[in-house]
């Protein structure tokens, strides 16, 4: 039978796995589970009222994420990332992220210029830490999302997590000083995006090293 002609109902909801995958995710980014905290599967099933296997697939992904780590038992824990990690996490992004600087700068539209402004209105209004750590992430993924290069976008989704991580950590360190995320984050979005919106591969190349460095700044902690 030709799958074009089949009447399938849409979705309403995500599955059980990807639903425990977002809270234990949500949960770590938050600094609620701390590196090397176990995650028993046991615990998590009942916390979060499902059977262990969704929990066993929510850990899996988030193996794969970068999030969690697993040892020769199966048994379960938050990774802990080093120094190390991070500075190979920061180069990888650097990358990724000028070269998305760069091609977006020529060919960016209205449609995408209107996205980023309210991605950053988004982060303005937010007064939620970890809440502005994942809309933090979501506007640089809207740049290279917008460059409509694919492979760029497949590199950039095996790390999103793991800067998610950093930025949650960075943003909470910088709290912890009594500076205001949100003054540092979106003056820094909004320069980003008047350079892309220039039309000049070179201005938006140093902006986004700009945005780089100033990350760079807070971590690792």
């Amino acid at each position: 039978m030709d799958s074009s002609k089949l009447h399938l109902a849409p979705l309403t909801r995500t599955s059980l796995s990807e639903d425990a995958t977002s809270k234990i995710r949500r949960a770590i980014l938050s600094g609620e589970l701390v590196p090397g905290s176990t995650l028993p599967e046991t615990n998590l099933a009942e916390q979060l009222a499902v059977s262990r296997v969704p929990v066993r697939e929510a850990l899996m992904e988030l193996e794969q994420e970068g999030l969690v780590e697993m040892d020769y038992r199966g048994r379960s824990r938050v990774r802990i990332l080093s120094e190390k990690d991070f500075e190979d996490l920061f180069s990888m992004r650097c990358t990724l992220e000028v070269m998305a600087a760069r091609l977006l700068a020529k060919q960016i539209t209205p449609g995408d210029v209107q996205t980023l402004e309210a991605m950053i209105d988004g982060q303005e209004a937010t007064e939620d830490l970890t809440e502005l750590s994942l809309l933090d992430v979501a506007f640089h993924e809207q740049i290279i999302r917008a460059t409509n290069h694919r492979p760029l976008f497949v590199c950039w989704k095996t790390i999103r997590s793991q800067i998610e991580f950093w930025l949650a950590r960075a943003h909470r360190a910088q709290a912890e000083r009594q500076l205001s995320s949100i003054e540092l984050t979106v003056p820094g979005h909004r320069r980003l995006l008047a350079a892309l919106c220039s039309g000049s591969e070179s201005k938006a190349e140093n902006a986004m090293r700009v945005e780089m460095s100033t990350w760079r700044e807070w971590l690792p902690a």
